[in-house]
């Protein structure tokens, strides 16, 4: 599918297909940042490295120490595999659990490169798998969901929030509600319940307060339930 410039947060269970998908998408004027136990090195030192992918394709000048790769944490190899995708100034980056085994800080780290890499240039598009819903915050602005290695079309952020009407009252009218709109999540305290609804719910049809999921609560939601069509 052509996508348009923005983030796009690909989500879906385990197995569905996301690294498929985005490999179905490598081809040129695209940078690929693998899973960690795919990324591949070449040489012994990070310097090898850099000249082999310069072979490839032009390079921005790094300036990351001439270390030998051995010796690299899990934090500084993924934050490698990142750097030289992101030197490679492609329109489209694809990303695969980049934020995947890395403590706190270095998580930090790689999000703020992923923020100033978009606002260096608006035209960019950024496809990115994981499956932590915070990895999105503050950066996706799309969805597109894979299940069962069905590739669904992007869906703005704020547009698929609207299909996920959160109401809290009391059970009995939740569970009125309950039986008329498919529901994704529920949670009970004493005589109270909230219900997270997979199904648009317009006012009309629901006289109690209506809420949405914040950006991490609705990639979680998205992760696991479909939109509604």
């Amino acid at each position: 599918m052509n996508l348009e410039p923005g983030f796009y947060a690909l989500v879906g269970p385990n197995a569905a297909g996301k690294t498929h998908y985005l490999h179905s998408m490598m081809g040129p004027g695209a940078a690929l940042v693998p899973a960690g136990p795919d990324a591949n090195f070449a040489g012994t030192t990070v310097a090898d490295h850099l000249r082999a992918v310069r072979t490839a394709r032009p390079l921005q000048e790094l300036d990351i120490a001439d270390a030998r790769l051995k010796n690299l944490s899990v934090g500084q190899r993924r934050l490698l595999t990142l750097e030289v995708a992101l030197a490679t100034a492609a329109p489209l980056l694809l990303l695969d659990e980049p934020l995947d085994g890395i403590d706190v800080a270095t998580r930090k780290q790689a999000r703020q490169r992923l923020i100033d890499y978009i606002a260096e240039d608006p035209e960019r598009t950024v496809v990115m798998a994981s499956h932590r819903p915070e990895d999105f915050a503050g950066l996706a602005t799309h969805v597109i969901q894979v299940f069962d290695r069905e590739v669904s079309r992007p869906v703005a952020l704020d547009d698929a929030r609207l299909c996920f009407p959160t109401v809290t009252g009391p059970a009995a009218e939740i569970a009125e509600l309950a039986a008329r709109f498919p529901v994704a999540e529920t949670a009970s305290l004493g005589p109270t319940t909230r219900a997270t609804f997979a199904e648009p719910i317009s006012d009309g049809e629901c006289h109690l307060p209506v809420s949405y999921p914040t950006d991490a609560e609705l990639i979680d939601l998205l992760a696991t339930e479909r939109i509604a069509r």
